[in-house]
């Protein structure tokens, strides 16, 4: 019955509300550069089994399509260290703090958070920390997937949820702010199908229904449930972006991989 009722929570996420506490349009000036975050899922559709060094391949038999993505998005920290002009040293540190909670679709989101302001100057490192509790996201996970399974018997609906607290670092080295108001973004992503690695397609097979749904969660198929959390809390990746405030295209930056770690 408590698996039941978290079940019907989380069919419901798509409907939840969260106010946003964060000051954004207030720290934005037209005169300054901001620095931002955004998250975005990638591969929502790919066969199974995946292995940790191939890529996916087209639909075949055993294969997932995933349809929903969101994530709950407690706070963002923000930490810089901004370089002497006069000695080339770190002289000033900033820390700032925006906070949700804001739920994110991953699969078609433009939101950019966080949007702290850049003072110009030469940044030997700034640093994103992006936090999601389970407190926030009350009776639905913090991390929600839904979509199809398909193997050989047909079609089953699948949905994954993890309720536990989640965390994301990223960090960009050497940055130079003008006073051309520049844009930053720094973009997570999150890759779909390697977070299906090392999960046998014999155990989807067998798992466990409830009403009609191959649920994955801390008390539902709990063995693909802590690898899918294994891979969550390591495959992610960024990707950094910049743009004038008068340019209506962003223009790349570089891309850096780098592992998660769940606090």
């Amino acid at each position: 019955m408590k698996t039941e009722k978290k079940l019907l929570f989380a069919l419901a996420l798509m409907m939840a509300i969260f106010v946003s506490c964060s000051d954004d349009e207030d720290m934005i000036n037209d005169s300054e550069s901001v620095f931002g975050v955004r998250i975005e899922a990638l591969n929502t559709e790919f066969t199974l089994p995946v292995q940790a060094a191939m890529k996916s391949a087209a639909i075949d038999s055993e294969s997932i399509t995933w349809d929903s993505a969101h994530l709950v998005v407690s706070g963002i920290k923000f930490e810089a260290e901004l370089k002497s002009m006069v000695t080339g040293e770190d002289s000033i540190e900033m820390e700032y703090k925006w906070y949700g909670p804001e739920m994110v679709n991953l699969l078609n989101n433009e939101l950019t958070m966080g949007n702290f302001v850049l003072q110009p100057g030469y940044y030997d490192e700034i640093e994103l920390k992006v936090i999601g509790d389970q407190e926030d996201a009350g009776y639905d996970p913090v991390f929600y997937l839904s979509g199809t399974y398909t193997n050989n018997a047909g079609t089953t609906p699948i949905v994954v949820m993890v309720s536990r607290d989640v965390y994301f670092e990223t960090e960009k080295e050497n940055v130079e702010v003008t006073e051309e108001e520049i844009d930053f973004t720094s973009i997570i992503q999150l890759y779909l199908d390697e977070l299906m690695v090392d999960v046998d397609v014999a155990d989807l097979d067998a798992a466990d229904l409830v009403d009609g749904v191959l649920l994955i969660s801390s008390d539902s198929n709990t063995g693909i449930y802590q690898t899918v959390v294994d891979n969550f809390e390591n495959d992610h990746r960024t990707y950094h972006k910049h743009k004038h405030h008068d340019d209506d295209h962003e223009h790349d930056g570089y891309n850096d991989n780098h592992d998660g770690d769940d606090d």
